[in-house]
């Protein structure tokens, strides 16, 4: 009987073993930077999406030269996955100073300031951007938007 005991220890021992290793592969990515401008002159405090047609969405912010590195949305991979991408653009600058209140309650703090960037970039099903990430390769994109229309 000391046999089957350790049989069976064992026995469940290699099946957690394996079970732990049947956990989600993380998925090819590449690396992607960027500069983001307007007017020729770098924007800071975008949120840039790529939304590639298979795998998990990537996105990044940018700095004050304009310059973004991509994440995948779990945080887990710098990169993009390779393919074709739409991509979504949203100005960020006009909201830096918002917050949630102790209440949970939004607080508009933009004191009527607007975005820069036109509005066709904000959703990546239609904007007008698609971009081809390459595995192996360098995908350094500029990125020039255009400006919200004065109304």
């Amino acid at each position: 009987m000391p046999g089957t005991q350790y049989r069976v220890g064992l026995i469940f021992v290699l099946l957690l073993t394996v079970a732990s290793g049947c956990g989600k592969a993380k998925p090819t990515v590449a690396e992607v930077t960027g500069t983001v401008t307007l007017d020729g002159k770098p924007l800071e405090l975008v949120h840039v999406e790529f939304w590639p047609e298979i795998g998990p969405r990537a996105f990044g912010k940018t700095d004050e030269t304009g310059k973004f590195k991509l994440i995948t949305d779990d945080r887990t991979q710098e990169g993009c996955p390779p393919g074709r991408n739409k991509v979504a653009v949203r100005d960020m600058a006009h909201m830096k100073d918002d917050y949630i209140d102790e209440g949970g309650d939004w607080v508009d703090m933009s004191k009527g300031r607007k975005s820069r960037i036109h509005s066709k970039y904000y959703d990546a099903p239609n904007s007008p951007i698609t971009l081809e990430v390459k595995v192996g390769e360098k995908n350094n994109f500029d990125i020039a938007v255009e400006a919200r229309p004065e109304k």
